[in-house]
């Protein structure tokens, strides 16, 4: 085996928590090479999850985890001493306040091996949906593609948290700590209240739904005021923001495993089902695209029975070759 194959081998062994401690030096010291190593690294955590079979409990992922914490005084060396109380500060952060919900696998990444900064990651990768609870009770939800950070300061001098991609809060009341979502467009303030951000990255708008409570958008020298009900996006390119009165519940549907979308364009139900399902859906014409229409499916349909439903709701022709799916 080449030198990849057997630092994939090593990967998936400490994935599993059955390294050793000179095989977990060697992991390390290869992912701290270059940064294509440790996108490589990620890539197999990845895979690693995906081709786990049963469903792992919370008492397993703590086993796994303390034998991380154990293994990892082989990498000691490597890092500085700070970097290494981090790194168990993180691992411990990940065994106390991460839940695994039904079906979903919750990533943990941290920064310290590649940077000095004191963050946390954490991820729920394409084709899936993972569930946090923060020390002050914040539950957080991410759809699948999307990231949130934070840092070591949470609960303490903060509680500020970084989003890319979607995620539903219910942030646990705190008077003196305001809860706030950083997003590449707006801040979002909180001081208690449930609310959806979607942020992703490639997207050109950036939306927030408030179910309870209130919230306070903040952009520059702009402040926004939300109610309940109300549905605030701005258009990253413009800079403009664009209020409406919506259903909430409608924006939360994918926490609870429902697709449920209201004057929905095709083009931009296709992004949301490619990060969903972790498939790559292509609209073969611009017209297609631009296609609205309403849809409700309550039962965690498989993508080709969605793509079933939605012939039914407006005339398309669907190809599918493994992992593509093309739509004219």
């Amino acid at each position: 085996m080449n030198e990849t194959e057997i630092m994939q081998e090593l990967a998936f062994a400490y994935f599993a928590g059955k390294i050793s401690k000179a095989d977990e030096k060697k992991l390390f010291e290869f992912i701290q090479k270059e940064e294509q190593n440790y996108q490589q690294f990620k890539d197999w955590e990845r895979a690693w999850m995906l081709s786990e079979k049963e469903d792992l409990r919370t008492a397993r992922e703590w086993e796994s985890l303390q034998c991380r914490i154990r293994t990892h005084e082989a990498v000691n060396p490597m890092i500085s001493k700070s970097g290494s109380d981090l790194w168990r500060w993180a691992v411990a952060i990940a065994a106390m306040f991460v839940l695994i919900a039904g079906g979903t696998w919750v990533v943990l990444n941290t920064t310290t091996f590649m940077n000095k900064a004191q963050y946390i990651v954490f991820e729920a990768p394409y084709g899936e949906k993972s569930k946090m609870t923060f020390p002050d009770g914040t539950v957080v939800w991410l759809n699948a593609g999307s990231s949130l950070k934070y840092s070591n300061k949470y609960n303490t001098d903060d509680r500020v948290v970084e989003l890319e991609g979607e995620g539903y809060f219910e942030v646990a009341k705190k008077k003196k700590i305001p809860f706030v979502v950083h997003t590449r467009g707006y801040d979002v303030v909180v001081k208690g209240t449930k609310f959806n951000v979607t942020a992703y990255p490639e997207d050109s708008n950036i939306t927030t739904t408030l179910m309870e409570g209130a919230v306070e958008l903040l952009k520059e020298k702009q402040h926004i005021a939300m109610k309940p009900g109300e549905s605030v996006t701005l258009n990253v390119v413009s800079g403009k923001f664009t209020l409406t009165k919506v259903n909430p519940d409608v924006s939360k549907a994918w926490s609870e495993n429902r697709i449920e979308y209201d004057n929905i364009s095709l083009r931009e139900l296709a992004a949301k089902l490619s990060r969903q399902y972790d498939v790559k859906i292509h609209l073969l014409t611009e017209e297609v695209g631009d296609k609205r229409f309403s849809i409700s499916l309550r039962n965690q349909e498989t993508i080709g029975e969605v793509m079933s439903a939605l012939k039914e709701i407006i005339p398309i022709q669907v190809e599918r070759k493994n992992m593509d799916i093309y739509i004219k």
